[in-house]
C-alpha cells in the first residue's frame, strides 16, 4: 500500500497538464500513486500523460473515462486508490516539492483523519496566499472550530484525507453538476473524526486560465440547488440535521446570498428562476430563520442584505402573477436589475406602479 495516493481529475487541459504531473513526480515522498483520469477530454492531454506513464510505470497510472464532469473524474480515482491517504489536485494546479510529505507526516503525527493547509492563488505576474479557513495558528479543530468551517468557501483541494473518510460511498464529490466543492466539503466536515489545520501553502491554484470553473458559472449556475439538496439530504441520512441546524443554515444561507452576484449576468425569465430556485434551497429548509441570521449582512453588507430580503419576498409570488408584472412594467430586465442593485427604491417604485395600474399586489 503506498503512502498516499493523488487523484487528478483531467479534462482538455494539455496547456497545464504537464506542469501538474511534473510537480507531482519531484515530490519528496516518492512512495505515491497517481491516478490520473482524463475525463473524457478531446485535447492532447492524454499524450502528456502517457508519456509520464511510461517515464514514472512504478507511479502514474492513467484512466480514461466518459465525460463526467469533474466529480465524476474524482470518484473514479477515489474509488481506485489504494493509498492509506488520499489527495485531489486537479490537473491544471500543482504542489510544492515538499507538499505530500509534509501533509502525510503531519497526519501521521497528529493521527488527523483530514488535515487543512493553505493556498496559493496563481496569477500571470504574481501569486497571493489564501487561508481557506478563519485560523491563525496551527492546531487540531476543537468543536467550536469544526463549526467555523462552515462559514467559509471549501475546496477538496490543498487537502489530505485518511482513506477512512471515502469508507462510505456517499462521501464523494456529486457527479454531473458544476461546483461539486460545495456539496463535499460539508460531507467530509461530517464524518472526519479528527481535522487538523496547518498555516502552510502547500497548493498552487491557478485562476488564469480562461475556462476556470470560477468563471464558468451562468449557464450552469442552477447546479448549486442539487448540490446543496444531496448535501443537506446527507445530513439528514445520517441523523445530525438537526444537530448542525445551525452550521448549516450559515453555510446553505451564504451560498444562496452569494449567487445573487452571479444571477446578474443572465436575463429575464433564466434570471427570475435562477433566484427562486436558489433562495427555495434556504427557505425549504430552515425557513425564515436563515436570513435572521445576518448573513447576507455579515458577508456582504447592507445593501445586499436589503436585496436579499425584496427577493426572498418576490419568492413567494406565484411565478406567472410575477412575470406578468415585470411585463407590464415593460421592463422585465432592468426591473429585476433594479431590485437586486437597488433593492428599496426599486421596491417602492413597482409597489407604487403595480397599485396604479393593476390594484394592490404587493
Amino acid at each position: 500500500m503506498p503512502k498516499v495516493s493523488v487523484v487528478v481529475p483531467v479534462y482538455n487541459l494539455e496547456f497545464y497538464v504537464e506542469r501538474c504531473l511534473a510537480s507531482l513526480a519531484r515530490q519528496t515522498c516518492q512512495d505515491i500513486e497517481v491516478l490520473v483520469v482524463n475525463d473524457g477530454g478531446t485535447d492532447d492531454s492524454q499524450l502528456i500523460i502517457d508519456e509520464y506513464v511510461a517515464q514514472y510505470p512504478a507511479m502514474f497510472k492513467s484512466f480514461i473515462k466518459p465525460n463526467g464532469g469533474h466529480g465524476a473524474a474524482c470518484n473514479y480515482g477515489i474509488d481506485r486508490a489504494t493509498g492509506e491517504y488520499i489527495i485531489i489536485v486537479d490537473g491544471d494546479d500543482f504542489l510544492d516539492p515538499d507538499a505530500i510529505e509534509f501533509m502525510y507526516d503531519k497526519a501521521q503525527e497528529t493521527g488527523a483523519d483530514l488535515l487543512i493547509g493553505n493556498l496559493r492563488y496563481c496569477f500571470s505576474d504574481r501569486t497571493q496566499p489564501f487561508k481557506p479557513v478563519p485560523f491563525e495558528t496551527e492546531r487540531e479543530l476543537s468543536a467550536q472550530d469544526r463549526d467555523l468551517l462552515y462559514r467559509n468557501w471549501a475546496t477538496p483541494c490543498g487537502r489530505i484525507y485518511h482513506r477512512s473518510v471515502f469508507a462510505d460511498p456517499d462521501v464523494r464529490l456529486l457527479p454531473g453538476i458544476f461546483f461539486a466543492d460545495a456539496n463535499f466539503a460539508p460531507k467530509s466536515y461530517l464524518v472526519a473524526k479528527k481535522i487538523y489545520y496547518v498555516d502552510k501553502e502547500l497548493y498552487n491554484y491557478d485562476i488564469t486560465r480562461p475556462t476556470q470553473s470560477m468563471q464558468q458559472t451562468d449557464k450552469r449556475i442552477l447546479n448549486i440547488v442539487p448540490a446543496l439538496q444531496d448535501m443537506l439530504a446527507f445530513y439528514r441520512k445520517k441523523g445530525q440535521f438537526d444537530a448542525k441546524r445551525q452550521q448549516l443554515m450559515w453555510y446553505v444561507g451564504m451560498h444562496c446570498v452569494a449567487w445573487i452576484q452571479r444571477v446578474k449576468t443572465l436575463h429575464g425569465y433564466p434570471r427570475l428562476r435562477a433566484l427562486r430556485e436558489i433562495f427555495a434551497v434556504a427557505d425549504e429548509n430552515f425557513g425564515a430563520d436563515w436570513l435572521k441570521t445576518g448573513i447576507a449582512w455579515d458577508i456582504f453588507g447592507r445593501k445586499v442584505h436589503r436585496g436579499v430580503k425584496i427577493a426572498r419576498a418576490l419568492n413567494y409570488i406565484p411565478i406567472v402573477a410575477f412575470w406578468k408584472l415585470m411585463a407590464l412594467l415593460g421592463k422585465v430586465d432592468r426591473g429585476v436589475e433594479a431590485m437586486l442593485a437597488f433593492p428599496l427604491r426599486a421596491y417602492r417604485a413597482v409597489k407604487h406602479r403595480v397599485r396604479a395600474r393593476v390594484g394592490s399586489v404587493l
